[in-house]
């Protein structure tokens, strides 16, 4: 039995901010006496990366997560008994399982896709979902997300619940550390994630502007190559490269000369911060997230050909690491608000 009753379901997580804030926690714990992590399979690397933990491997179908979503959790409690503290990322809590329950929003789709460029499928999938999480706050003892924009849709009802847990930005505030940064850039603007909502042809439209004073600028898009519209994929000054490693992504940025993100929504206050602060010049959507990283910086708010929407235009040189915190600072600012939970407990029981 390990020191630590805490357990974190992260079992539908494999890609993007899921697995960085996974690899996080599971790092912190490991140093820290251990906790029970459930994850996807994708994921078992984990076991091995950091053996303090203990995990349980949950291979799940899309129909078990329609009908049977959480269906190991009651096998899981009887090995361990009722845990301290339970944390379920994205994934409704159904019941009171833990003595805290922690409930983090890990999209905020499910609760907004009013004007949001999706597939009818994703739609309805996320309507779903949503109304299964909201239906479902009430066992949350915590409800946390990583913008306050994406707090500001959940109910009022529940404000003494609400929790701001930003994402760690170690990378970028390392590469902001860094005493020998490149003298030159490379000629290219850079595009991540090509889901429907993130707007691609709208990226196209802001590099096609910038590269009018600039005719030899390069585009370089990285994401699912078919979500990439064919008029894009056939176009000369476009490199697509489909999925990298985060490493070569985090690379790429600090070498390019522009960041383009025309996403019509984001879940973090911070989901844009690793093109922002690694590349020399940045246009972003604007919308409540953007602007919360940017808050108290010097930018500007942009009109651009051809796109109905205005975008937000800051340099690397008024970029300030205010509003970052390392990953540990997470971790630990969520058990210090778990704590009080726990005390608020345990004096309501008095």
């Amino acid at each position: 039995m390990l020191k630590n009753k805490f357990l974190f379901n992260f079992s539908v997580s494999y890609l993007g901010g899921g697995v960085n804030r996974l690899v996080a926690y599971a790092k912190w714990f490991n140093q820290n006496g251990g906790a029970y992590f459930i994850i996807h399979p994708l994921c078992q690397y984990l076991v091995k990366q950091f053996p303090n933990n203990q995990y349980i491997i949950i291979k799940q179908s899309k129909l078990q997560r329609l009908f049977n979503d959480c269906f190991y959790l009651k096998d899981f409690q009887k090995q361990i008994g009722t845990p301290e503290f339970y944390y379920s990322y994205g994934i409704p809590i159904y019941y009171k399982f833990g003595k805290i329950n922690w409930f983090h929003l890990s999209n905020i789709l499910p609760l907004c896709t009013r004007n949001i460029p999706l597939s009818l499928f994703d739609k309805l999938k996320f309507t779903c979902l949503g109304a299964r999480i909201k239906k479902n706050f009430a066992h949350a003892d915590v409800i946390s997300a990583e913008s306050n924009f994406s707090l500001s849709f959940i109910d009022d009802k529940y404000s003494s619940r609400k929790f701001l847990s930003m994402n760690g930005s170690d990378k970028e505030l390392s590469f902001l550390n860094l005493k020998e940064l490149p003298k030159e850039r490379d000629n290219i603007a850079t595009v991540i994630g090509t889901y429907r909502y993130k707007a691609v042809e709208d990226s196209f439209h802001v590099y096609e502007s910038l590269r009018k004073n600039n005719p030899e600028l390069k585009l370089i898009i990285i994401g699912d190559e078919k979500s990439i519209p064919a008029s894009l994929k056939s176009n000369k000054n476009i490199i697509i490269k489909g999925f990298v490693p985060r490493e070569e992504v985090l690379n790429s940025l600090l070498k390019t000369k522009y960041y383009i993100s025309t996403t019509h929504i984001e879940n973090s206050s911070n989901g844009v911060s690793e093109g922002v602060f690694l590349a020399d010049e940045s246009y972003i959507s604007d919308i409540g997230p953007h602007r919360e990283l940017l808050k108290g910086m010097s930018f500007e708010t942009l009109s651009i050909e051809n796109l109905q929407r205005t975008m937000l235009h800051i340099k690397k040189e008024n970029i300030s690491a205010r509003h970052l915190k390392t990953w540990d600072e997470v971790v630990e600012e969520m058990l210090f608000w778990g704590k009080k939970q726990d005390n608020s407990h345990e004096n309501n029981c008095v």
